[in-house]
């Protein structure tokens, strides 16, 4: 992970209107088509989802709450998975964490998300992830 090249990226306007901490910017804004973890469970609910990456964080809201995951300690790789063939064919985005997260008053686990962005989002988003995370 090279942090240097993520608080390179340009600064973009704080779309979903995100609580930032001292020295933090927003690099890319995104509603998902869906999130969930690891195993695909979703974590949307029925509202439209917003994701918004900053040089530090990312956030998610699934407009019950967020899910915020620091990135230099909490993410230990984030990655583009394609499955499918021919018009089954998709991806997504896999997010890592090092440690299992506890939500839904202890009832859940998860080691991990994955995000579904459309095709103009995914190909901004790869992008970042190929300098950044790989």
């Amino acid at each position: 992970m090279n942090i240097n090249k993520l608080n390179a990226l340009p600064e973009l306007a704080n779309k979903h209107n995100i609580d930032l901490l001292d020295g933090e910017k927003v690099v890319f804004n995104a509603s998902p088509t869906i999130f969930g973890d690891e195993n695909d469970t979703s974590l949307c609910g029925a509202m439209k989802p917003e994701f918004t990456l900053t040089n530090k964080r990312i956030i998610a809201d699934n407009g019950v709450g967020f899910w915020t995951i620091d990135i230099p300690e909490d993410i230990t790789n984030i990655k583009k998975v394609e499955y499918g063939k021919w018009i089954f064919k998709g991806n997504y985005f896999l997010v890592s964490l090092n440690f299992r997260m506890v939500y839904d008053n202890g009832k859940h686990t998860l080691n991990g998300f994955r995000f579904y962005f459309n095709k103009k989002d995914t190909a901004k988003f790869e992008e970042i992830v190929n300098s950044v995370f790989s």
